[in-house]
């Protein structure tokens, strides 16, 4: 992938674009002949009622679609004339997107969101988790990284959009009508925002919008008409939208969603989702190793074999990896609902792993159970049972409150 072009060439080159549809009533004319050049670092804002064609040209400039006529050059790069799968790298590579809808998904974190981006290039876990905390704290969510949409205001949400689009550190974000779904105030934070962005790291900003109010934030307003481009005047005094911000009343005192949450989503917050089966087979490897030093230190420290120890080093170690490599595959800290079926399931399994192991290894131990079970009444068999259960139960809870230790509640 090209370097992005210094600061003394188009970051974006139009020449001579068009684009046509094909309709039951002939040819559709959305783009018109278009010459049209962003400079790096430029906010830009591109006005006009609709079917002006500032739309079609969004989807040209996001790599989205591709000019019927004429070339459009990205950072060096024909992108017009790229296949799909060379535009989907483009826009992976080189664009962020803010859309009017948010386009968060529902069930997952504000960090999840933001990480979305970085698995589809492959980035580690842990390198997306820190750079996923890294844009959330630069929009001011650092504080929210856990919340799921729902718990955020239309504001925070578009706030973790931005960081969505901010954390592949794109040298061009495209925002689609940003504002659309927001009141005053929270327009003018997310403009105040982006305009940080422009002028902090110097981010090409190509803004979208039918309101002169938002355009007036942008250092250049260009005007479309019946797919041509009527006007591109450059602003000289942008409206500082912090300074906007400051001057309006201060807002009534009202509770997020987050503060007062619904039954549902504090359930759904409670429960958290399934656990990776992964996880349950790095417990059963640390456990063995927890045994395998136990057995080792009960040899050549104390010299003496007391079971306890190393049995107690293995839960140690299950419950450590439990909770840390829990929290590496997750995404975050478990739930108390997920380390509780992670005790319960984890006690199971390897119950039903060492039985049939110590049936295996003493030849009369099958028998003699059977004898003995055979003696007893159906009060007693019964009364059997419920210890061995009361047992199973008893050694989950003891995961559980060490599971609970090594990972504290969110």
């Amino acid at each position: 992938m090209p370097a992005v072009p210094e600061p003394t060439e188009p970051l974006i080159q139009l020449t001579g674009v068009s684009k046509d549809y094909e309709s039951g009533a002939g040819v559709v004319h959305a783009l018109r002949e278009l010459d049209l050049s962003f400079g790096v670092g430029e906010f830009v804002a591109i006005v006009g009622t609709s079917g002006s064609g500032k739309s079609t040209l969004m989807n040209i400039l996001g790599c989205l679609d591709r000019p019927t006529r004429g070339t459009y050059t990205l950072a060096g790069i024909d992108a017009g004339a790229r296949s799909n799968d060379g535009r989907a790298l483009v826009r992976n590579r080189l664009i962020g997107f803010i859309f009017q809808g948010f386009n968060l998904l529902p069930r997952t974190t504000a960090l999840e969101n933001v990480e979305l981006p970085l698995q589809y290039r492959g980035v580690p876990a842990g390198e997306r988790r820190k750079r996923a905390m890294e844009a959330l704290t630069a929009v001011g969510l650092g504080d929210r990284v856990h919340h799921t949409p729902n718990q955020l205001s239309g504001g925070q949400q578009q706030r973790v959009a931005i960081a969505r689009a901010l954390v592949t550190d794109p040298p061009l974000l495209l925002a689609d009508e940003p504002t659309g779904n927001l009141d005053t105030r929270t327009s003018l934070e997310v403009l105040a925002l982006l305009q940080r962005l422009n002028r902090d790291r110097g981010i090409t900003i190509a803004l979208v919008t039918h309101e002169h109010d938002i355009a007036a934030c942008a250092s250049r307003v260009c005007t479309f008409r019946d797919g041509r481009m009527v006007s591109d005047v450059t602003n000289e005094a942008p409206t500082d939208a912090a300074a906007a911000l400051a001057a309006l009343p201060e807002p009534e005192a009202s509770k997020l969603e987050s503060d007062d949450e619904s039954p549902e989503a504090a359930a759904r917050r409670r429960i958290g989702g399934p656990v990776p089966l992964s996880v349950f087979a790095a417990m059963l490897a640390a456990g063995l190793g927890g045994v395998l030093g136990g057995v080792l230190y009960n040899r050549l420290v104390i010299d003496h074999a007391v079971p306890w120890i190393p049995l107690g080093l293995g839960v140690l170690a299950e419950a450590w990896v439990a909770a840390r490599y829990g929290k590496k595959r997750v995404g975050r800290p478990l739930t108390p609902d997920q380390r509780a079926r992670v005790s319960l399931y984890y006690t199971l399994g390897i119950a039903a792993l060492l039985a049939p192991f110590a049936l295996w290894q003493l030849p009369d131990a099958a028998p003699q159970l059977a004898a003995r079970l055979g003696a007893l009444g159906s009060a007693q068999v019964g009364a059997v049972l419920l210890v061995g259960v009361l047992g199973v139960l008893a050694v989950s809870l003891l995961r559980y409150l060490l599971i609970s230790l090594f990972s504290p509640s969110r």
